[in-house]
């Protein structure tokens, strides 16, 4: 799949998009802000269970990033994808990228919060193509695949 140019391109797109929001997310603090809840306080985003709202297109694209998807907690109480240094995942679900805190939004304050979403935005409307782009290549191949939408 990775030799599709469509899906290399979007890809590429993703993970650019990807590098924008990681840079702003630990410039603003939010990293290891979302560390350390997701660690020590059994976080407000990333509770047991928001896995569920991850889809089988969405988690394929992590692998085809390189990222392994966990079978078993290796933080008991939180997501299963959560590790000791955060998300194990490169592409994430809306809610875990969108979701800002009521401690996350004060640490910010209004006008970085608002950057932080707009670069966000962009991010998630890459995945959304990517997501697309696998796909389409699927259902072209014959492979049958049922979206869950969260």
């Amino acid at each position: 799949m990775l030799g599709v140019p469509a899906i290399a391109m979007a890809l590429d797109r993703y993970r650019e998009l990807m590098g924008q929001t990681q840079l702003a997310m630990v410039r603003f603090g939010v990293v290891a802000g979302c560390t350390r809840c997701a660690q020590e306080e059994q976080g407000s985003c990333c509770f047991e269970g928001i896995e569920d709202g991850y889809n089988t297109s969405l988690l394929l694209l992590n692998q085809l990033m390189g990222c392994d998807i966990p079978e078993e907690k290796e933080v008991p109480g939180s997501c299963l994808f959560v590790g000791h240094e955060g998300c194990k995942l490169k592409g994430r679900f809306y809610f875990c990228l969108h979701y800002l805190c009521p401690r996350l939004q004060e640490s910010l304050g209004g006008e970085r919060a608002k950057v932080l979403l707009q670069i966000l935005g962009k991010e998630l409307q890459a995945g959304w193509e990517a997501e697309m782009a696998v796909l389409r290549w699927l259902r072209a191949h014959g492979v049958s695949v049922h979206v869950q939408q969260p």
